[in-house]
């Protein structure tokens, strides 16, 4: 396909156009995007990060950006909420208990507005508040909240998805998404919610078709998106998962391969 027919060009963020946990991302990013923009070229952020904190990293073109938030389980265009999967709050609540018996885990709760830590949790809560920019909220006991989870990540300073090895993946593995989002994070979510599927109700309201669109990314996470892209990249530094699932290999992201791939289609 040619890559004038490219309507929609959505990216992952951690490990695609920055390094993990980043606050920052090469400012040339914001006059593309803004190009992209003015050739009738839609341009989408999809992440496992909030929508919050991704309008922060975004900030000089949030406006007329696509997000796909919580891994897919929501979608905001413009500032506004297209759609949004939730899980049932008994299930978030039965993921606190089982997490808390997993070894140097810590949960985080994440809302459609806020993002929740218990006590325990000051490690991640700070690394989420101070260097990736969440709406931030520290509670004794993540029981007590009544507001269901949107997604439900699991922390772990070392590796998160060797942590959940066992009975704690055998279970939930069975009825919901369990996603490795880089080594310290597994996100669990509604069955039904990835960054593929959302990616598919953005181009249904839109109008844009598989063929019309461009995808970026690095991890597990983020290969039903790709798989829902005709132009599909992987960055250099990419799992070999990711690598197979994409039509092409970008360069690593540490020298800016999304970049170099934006500025073609200008």
């Amino acid at each position: 396909m040619e890559n004038n027919k490219i309507k929609l060009i959505v990216t992952d963020i951690d490990g695609t156009l920055g390094p993990v946990n980043t606050d920052k991302i090469n400012e040339e990013y914001y006059e593309v995007i803004r190009n992209l923009q003015e050739k009738g070229i839609l341009f989408g952020g999809a992440s496992g990060r909030s929508y919050y904190a991704l309008s922060q990293l975004f900030a000089p073109v949030k406006d007329d950006m696509i997000f796909l938030p919580d891994n897919g389980a929501r979608g905001v265009y413009q500032g506004k909420e297209l759609f949004s999967v939730p899980m049932k709050l008994s299930e978030c609540r039965e993921l606190v208990q089982d997490v808390r018996k997993l070894s140097c885990c810590q949960s985080v709760w994440q809302s459609c507005e806020k993002t929740y830590f218990e006590k325990g949790g000051e490690e991640i809560y700070h690394i989420m508040k101070d260097y990736m920019h969440y709406d931030c909220a520290m509670v004794y006991d993540l029981l007590t909240l009544t507001i269901p989870s949107i997604k439900y990540t699991i922390y772990h300073p070392e590796d998160a998805e060797s942590a959940i090895q066992g009975e704690f993946q055998e279970k939930w593995g069975k009825t919901h998404q369990l996603v490795c989002a880089g080594n310290n994070y597994m996100d669990v979510m509604d069955l039904h919610a990835n960054k593929g599927t959302g990616l598919k109700k953005i181009q249904d309201y839109l109008g844009i078709t598989r063929e019309e669109t461009m995808a970026f990314g690095d991890n597990i996470n983020d290969i039903e998106m790709l798989e829902n892209a005709a132009e599909s990249y992987a960055v250099g530094d990419a799992r070999e998962e990711v690598k197979n699932a994409a039509r092409h290999v970008a360069p690593p992201m540490k020298e800016d391969g999304v970049l170099q791939i934006l500025k073609t289609l200008l």
